[in-house]
């Protein structure tokens, strides 16, 4: 998660614990604003990537979230992810990241934001529901049963462009 405080933009960058979620984030989303927040970790790539990406939350009371949406949830361990709502069943919410190849439950209460907007190498955000987006997410849904392979194979890309471009990538 990422700093948000007054204008995100000349803030100072850098990552916040969850106990700041609950002090920072949520009130923003409560309030009714949307919340600017800096992509870590990979389980939402090739989608999302680590530090590079920027999601725009809203809080699900202004922004329903329906099938397909990222949501911003928190874990039974108090960890906060953004994850895909895989499936809704009234209060069952089955949640997948898209580099991961296994579910996780949770329920309404444990999402605080939708993911309203994304943001791509600090250029303008799109929103997250745009029609490519939507195409993208079903095709990614209907090759699950290869992501294993399709992942390793994308990881393996990666190193090669790495090895060709001179080195490892630097953050």
């Amino acid at each position: 998660a990422e700093k948000v405080q007054g204008d995100p933009v000349r803030e100072e960058r850098r990552i916040i614990g969850p106990e700041e979620v609950e002090e920072r984030v949520l009130p923003l989303l409560e309030a009714g604003a949307l919340v600017p927040l800096r992509v870590t970790g990979t389980s939402m790539a090739p989608f999302l990537r680590d530090r590079r990406d920027m999601v725009y939350l809203r809080s699900p009371a202004l922004l329903p979230y329906r099938e397909g949406d990222i949501l911003f949830f928190r874990r039974r361990d108090g960890s906060w992810v953004l994850h895909r709502l895989w499936q809704a069943e009234g209060e069952r919410l089955v949640m997948n990241g898209a580099a991961q190849t296994w579910f996780e439950p949770a329920v309404p209460g444990q999402g605080a934001g939708v993911v309203e907007q994304i943001g791509r190498k600090g250029g303008r955000p799109a929103p997250a529901r745009r029609w490519d987006r939507e195409l993208a997410r079903r095709l990614w849904r209907a090759l699950f049963p290869l992501r294993p392979w399709l992942l390793r194979q994308m990881g393996r890309c990666g190193k090669l462009l790495r090895l060709l471009s001179g080195g490892e990538r630097k953050r």
